[in-house]
């Protein structure tokens, strides 16, 4: 699913899900500086929870720069766990 936050008119935050139909993705999580610290980004990430467990999802996958220290500290806060078992591989095109 892509879902869009608005306040007032003003577009919010936006986040992106995916089911690959094993694991669930979320992608690009987004939310307007000037709207941080309201529950946009954490009720984003609950709804495409929820619509990917609809789907039959058991599990919900996400990627973080290991710098990003505000991102990995929300996802945390929302029951994400690190998992440095794995590795992220990219190709440039």
């Amino acid at each position: 699913p892509f879902l869009v936050a608005e306040c007032d008119g003003s577009l919010a935050g936006v986040v992106i899900g995916a089911w690959d139909g094993r694991r669930g993705w979320l992608h690009h999580l987004a939310v307007d500086p000037g709207f941080r610290r309201r529950g946009i980004g954490s009720a984003l990430v609950h709804e495409v929870e929820t619509r990917l467990r609809a789907r039959g999802c058991l599990k919900v996958n996400l990627l973080v720069f290991a710098d990003n220290a505000e991102a990995r500290a929300f996802y945390r806060r929302l029951g994400y766990d690190e998992n440095l078992a794995v590795i992220a591989m990219g190709r440039e095109l």
